[in-house]
């Protein structure tokens, strides 16, 4: 279909089901196209985000970089800190810097200051100093002294093509809030904000002046038209609907749907590997549908070495890939499960010493991955407390407490040593 938006709501039976104008932040599926799309362009990989006041685009932003340790390239940002270079000498605040009031007079003053081609060059220049990460580009700039340049972004169209020649862009998502909406939660933020005897909206932050916003609301939203529909046309635009739901599960809702895109690799807990010799006491995780890996299954002797064993687990978890949350490596029955004398690996490694729950080894998303599972067992994951080991790279290997502190060492040095000389 030409369309290029979807919007998924609950998923009822229809033998022919038209593909609607809006993504749903109860059900955030991304077309086929987009997912390929991603997975197939060159590096350096980009992402259009956008949102305009009240959209809850930042929350999510911040939450993608927690979760996947993408670069965030905000455009108004970038203006501020070149303008202020270009403008210091004529106003300096005696302080080193220039007053941002100031220097928004002087965008409002002078609209030429801020040129698209040359908001994009900013754009391209910090992108390539990172070519081989993820950047989400948050384009548009919340200021409404940028955005009353109503011709701003006329030419997006053709400056995102020349953009692209050099940084692709897999695909564009809006974070949308209809004006109804805004109103209500404007009305009532406003009511909340106003201090008792204030009548003045200048006398209140922009974001409790109810009108202020509504402004901004508005010049964004006209702003966006051009660049809304060159991802449009090209079947790369993805509009959510925030309205209805709060911040909390929009950015749930979209930071699970980038996990889609394979990201996990990029995730700030690399990886987190549990050793266990008692699996009963792990079956609330394991019905979270965190794979185990059983060492004995994957070689022909388990009485092999440390290390041998070791390399066989290393080669099994490096086909699987890196997971969502984190691997479970069940040592019974193997030499990783009996009384040695051998000797911990001079490897450098950080011992956790306090005991903690798993969740506090984990980010905010993969906590949530963990938390929706339904089911009553599920949700005692969290009881078990463990110790561990972290490497500098950010391999972190945990114990239970009840295994063996002894063999955990040589564990830990052993594989976090073998995981350097592979270069994995």
């Amino acid at each position: 279909m030409g369309c290029t938006s979807s919007q998924i709501k609950d998923q009822l039976p229809s033998a022919k089901k038209k593909r609607p104008s809006c993504v749903s932040a109860k059900s955030i599926t991304i077309p086929d196209n987009i997912k390929n799309q991603f997975k197939n362009i060159p590096q350096p990989r980009c992402i259009v985000f956008c949102g305009g006041p009240k959209s809850g685009k930042g929350a999510v932003i911040e939450e993608l970089v927690e979760s996947f340790g993408v670069k965030v390239i905000s455009a108004e940002q970038l203006i501020r800190t070149a303008l202020r270079k270009k403008l210091d000498t004529k106003f300096d605040n005696g302080t080193g810097g220039m007053d941002s009031a100031v220097m928004m007079s002087q965008i409002k003053s002078q609209p030429d200051l801020v040129q698209t081609e040359w908001i994009f060059d900013l754009i391209r220049t910090e992108v390539l100093k990172f070519p081989e990460a993820v950047h989400v580009i948050d384009l548009l700039p919340n200021s409404k002294v940028i955005l009353r340049n109503k011709t701003l972004f006329d030419n997006a169209a053709e400056l995102l093509a020349k953009f692209e020649e050099s940084c692709p862009i897999a695909f564009a998502m809006h974070l949308y809030i209809d004006k109804e909406n805004l109103n209500k939660q404007l009305d009532s933020a406003a009511q909340l904000s106003t201090p008792d005897g204030c009548s003045d909206p200048g006398a209140m932050k922009d974001e409790a002046d109810s009108a202020a916003t509504k402004r901004r609301h508005e010049f964004y939203e006209e702003a966006l038209k051009s660049v809304k529909k060159y991802f449009k046309e090209s079947d790369r635009l993805v509009e959510v609907d925030v309205s209805s739901m709060s911040h909390e599960r929009i950015w749930y809702k979209i930071v699970r749907m980038f996990a889609t895109f394979d990201l996990s690799e990029r995730q700030n807990n690399s990886l987190i590997v549990i050793f266990a010799s008692d699996l009963s006491r792990l079956k609330p995780l394991m019905d979270c549908h965190v794979q185990v890996v059983r060492i004995a299954e994957m070689v022909e002797d388990c009485d092999e070495t440390f290390e041998s064993l070791l390399q066989s687990l290393q080669s099994r978890l490096t086909q699987l890939g890196c997971p969502n949350v984190c691997y479970i490596a069940d040592v019974k029955g193997t030499s990783l499960d009996k009384d040695h004398d051998n000797q911990p690996k001079k490897h450098l490694v950080y011992q956790l010493m306090e005991e903690k729950k798993l969740s506090q080894h984990l980010n905010k998303y993969q906590r949530n991955m963990l938390n929706e599972v339904e089911s009553a067992l599920a949700k005692e994951w969290d009881t078990p407390l463990y110790f561990g080991y972290k490497a500098p790279n950010n391999l972190t290997l945990l114990f239970p407490d009840d295994f063996s502190r002894q063999t955990a060492e040589v564990i830990a040095t052993t594989y976090c040593y073998l995981d350097k000389c592979s270069g994995s």
